[in-house]
């Protein structure tokens, strides 16, 4: 098959949607189809080996109710995107957030072949959502799939005024590049978080938390990784042990992983799916997670992971100690998570979503 994958976000920069369409390019690809990508990228340079990208302009940092995205907002753009799907005879057009403005949005109006959606957000009922999905159904409707990643983005598909069907069809975690050659448990413990410095992301909670733990255990270190994080080093100069470092990629990021014990997603809010929790589980770290609707899904507590009370930084507090007490307990979980997270590897949810294609988009 020839297809088009569409993502509204910089593909430069890591991220959910971000590496969910990369790695299923990837594996559409290995399996003999003809893979583009249609996207924004901040670095100009950016190019992928046996995939076609076009880069369709320069995104710009937009904030979307209580997080922020980098979007393409330039008309050239939206010419861009026209162009490349009418000059390219794709036999269908997979596109992720079709409702995000404007390379996801102008492919979805703009395609005359059959499209597939994907929707990963999870957001708060408002009027505007509402408004804006009314502007679209139309094209929502036609679709020949609708997916979502979860039971949360499927609620989400509600605030925008759908009452539609859906398939769900998880996220995935790429297992071999997070697996962890050799245990390490010997190590200095490590606490890490990955995420950008937002409210919703809960960082704040973290760090409440984590003064109690450093009073009782001072071999303790604190990670924390994301855009924006650095920002913070001199409101906490006084936390001990707490390191903060900005946007990471690649193996640089991998390592920040493998050098850690303990992965914490404090989240408040607005998370659909959580594939920082994949990541965690597959590089072998303990999983410590809000007890939210998007990470539920995920986390058994006391089997592949924990889940706390969410906003309740002393209830986290003791989480921690009790693992940092309990060397047996991060290895059980350890392994348990380990063993949780190749159910989602890409080679399994890529032949799901291609078995999907089959099914709704006839070729030829």
């Amino acid at each position: 098959m020839k297809i088009g994958i569409v993502s509204p976000y910089d593909i430069s920069k890591t991220g959910g949607v971000t590496n969910h369409v990369l790695n299923l390019a990837n594996e559409l690809s290995g399996k003999g189809n003809k893979v583009s990508i249609i996207a924004p990228s901040s670095d100009e340079s950016f190019n992928l080996e046996n995939i076609n990208f076009l880069n369709v302009g320069n995104p710009t940092l937009v904030k979307f109710g209580s997080t922020k995205a980098a979007i393409a907002v330039k008309f050239t753009s939206i010419l861009n995107t026209r162009k490349f799907l009418l000059q390219n005879s794709f036999d269908l057009i997979h596109i992720h957030e079709p409702l995000v403005p404007f390379v996801s949005l102008c492919s979805l109006i703009f395609s005359k072949v059959p499209v597939i959606l994907t929707f990963h957000a999870t957001f708060n009922s408002n009027w505007k959502f509402k408004f804006w999905g009314f502007l679209f159904k139309d094209w929502i409707s036609k679709a020949a799939l609708r997916i979502c990643v979860s039971k949360t983005a499927g609620y989400a598909l509600k605030n925008y005024g759908y009452d539609i069907n859906y398939e769900i069809i998880p996220n995935g975690v790429d297992i071999e590049r997070f697996k962890i050659s050799k245990s390490n448990l010997n190590q200095e413990l490590r606490i890490l978080f990955v995420g950008r410095n937002e409210d919703r992301k809960g960082i704040k909670i973290l760090l409440e938390a984590f003064k109690i733990v450093i009073r009782k255990h001072s071999n303790v270190t604190l990670n924390l990784v994301g855009e924006g994080v650095s920002s913070l080093s001199n409101k906490y100069a006084n936390i001990s042990n707490c390191k903060f470092y900005d946007h990471m990629e690649g193996d640089e990021l991998v390592g920040m992983y493998h050098r850690s014990q303990i992965f914490c997603s404090p989240a408040i809010e607005n998370e659909s799916f959580g594939i920082v929790l994949l990541e965690a589980m597959a590089s072998g770290l303990v999983v410590v997670a809000s007890d939210i609707e998007g990470y539920r899904g995920l986390v058994n507590n006391y089997e592949n992971g924990i889940l706390f009370k969410n906003r309740d930084y002393e209830g986290l507090a003791r989480i921690f100690c009790e693992l940092i007490e309990n060397r047996y307990l991060i290895n059980k979980l350890s392994l348990n998570g380990m063993h949780f997270s190749k159910r989602y590897s890409w080679k399994e949810v890529s032949q799901e979503i291609i078995l999907n294609y089959e099914k709704r988009v006839k070729i030829g």
